[in-house]
């Protein structure tokens, strides 16, 4: 069933900015960036087993940074398939904050990657585990960091590189029903209700991958870090993320401000590198930030200004997690992701310009203290 606005400055859109849509059961879900293709919300190219859900990154300790890159939305559900491809490689992307910045034309591509950590994955055993393989490629010098198995963690160097691959809880948590019964005027329980708000992400699972190593490993303290999936041959690139949500909310809501296909998403996920967010398709999507801004921030009674939401958004583009190592804590959006880090409270605040600050729901429960992090799997 479509969902239909309120009215195009309606509090319908405000209460919508982060763009979760369930339609019909079983539930197909968008989130963070769950399901981001066009259409009735599925994946990239439609390969659950390449679409990027969220991306971590967060200090373990004072000289250990932990990356995690989780896929497969709704694992079991939606992801029916719940192995990882086989032919498909699973990347986390590190860049100094400078080469994501501005894109040099001189500086090819490839350069652009400080380094990144590729996971490949073998066939599915007998047991059902699958073995894996963890490739640091840095300059075009590629170096095996370790070998694992789903569903085990590994450690590797004097316990410097820990790894980890399998299903896990989905840390993802937002209110989908108050979101839904908004958007869709539906009259049902809204946002923050008397009742007590519901997390309807409680329950998922999803696959992920962690790794655990050394700072020095970043090439540098201030990195930006996204997660990509492509083909092997590196000529097709399934899906990308850094911020939560950047593309299922700005480039998503295209269609529903302008009309006509919102095809924007797929070809945002098909620009390998992040610094030419900014002027691909001619500064396209750009311009979708600063549409959707100025529509979510009419909330306010004082929408942003042309140079307001310009300022914004060269900030959230590139589509990169800005990640600093001398920090000590992360919020989700301008300095790392941690589980527990309420994305959802962040960007209603940055998108409604403080109009919609919560939707009252937090973190989960089952998030560990030591490695891997992320929670059982229910």
């Amino acid at each position: 069933m479509p969902f239909r606005i309120a009215g195009k400055r309606g509090t319908a859109i405000g209460l919508s900015a982060l763009a979760i849509v369930a339609l019909a059961a079983p539930a197909v879900v968008q989130a963070a960036d769950h399901l981001d293709a066009p259409g009735h919300f599925q994946s990239p190219r439609g390969r659950h087993d390449a679409d990027i859900n969220d991306v971590y990154a967060f200090p373990a300790d004072a000289t250990h940074t932990v990356l995690a890159l989780t896929t497969h939305p709704a694992l079991g559900v939606v992801s029916t398939q719940t192995a990882y491809a086989t032919d498909v490689v699973y990347k986390i992307n590190v860049a100094s904050a400078t080469m994501t910045a501005k894109h040099d034309d001189d500086v090819d591509d490839d350069d652009a990657v400080s380094s990144s950590f590729n996971v490949r994955f073998g066939s599915v055993r007998k047991d059902g585990t699958q073995s894996y393989k963890v490739t640091k490629v840095n300059q075009g010098e590629r170096e095996v960091i370790a070998r694992g198995r789903t569903g085990q963690t590994m450690v590797k160097r004097n316990g410097n590189v820990k790894t980890f691959a399998g299903a896990r809880s989905d840390p993802f948590f937002f209110d989908l029903d108050a979101f839904n019964n908004t958007v869709q005027a539906t009259g049902g329980r809204s946002f923050c209700p008397a009742s007590g708000a519901m997390d309807f992400f409680a329950n998922f699972n999803t696959n992920i991958i962690v790794l655990q190593i050394p700072n020095e490993e970043l090439g540098a303290s201030k990195v930006n870090i996204w997660g990509s999936t492509m083909s092997p041959d590196g000529k097709i690139q399934y899906d990308r993320m850094g911020r939560p949500a950047i593309n299922t909310v700005f480039n998503g809501f295209k269609k529903v401000f302008n009309s006509g296909v919102d095809n924007d998403k797929n070809e945002f996920n098909d620009i390998v590198n992040p610094a030419d967010d900014r002027t691909a398709g001619g500064g396209k999507f750009r311009q979708n930030v600063i549409t959707v801004l100025q529509e979510f921030s009419s909330l306010s009674g004082t929408p942003y200004t042309n140079a307001e939401a310009a300022g914004l958004a060269d900030v959230l583009l590139p589509d990169v997690l800005p990640y600093d190592t001398t920090k000590t804590s992360t919020d989700g959006v301008f300095n790392g992701r941690s589980p527990a880090d309420d994305v959802i409270d962040t960007e209603l605040n940055v998108v409604t310009k403080g109009a919609v600050k919560t939707d009252c729901v937090g973190p989960h429960n089952d998030y560990q203290t030591v490695f891997p992090y992320f929670g059982a799997p229910h």
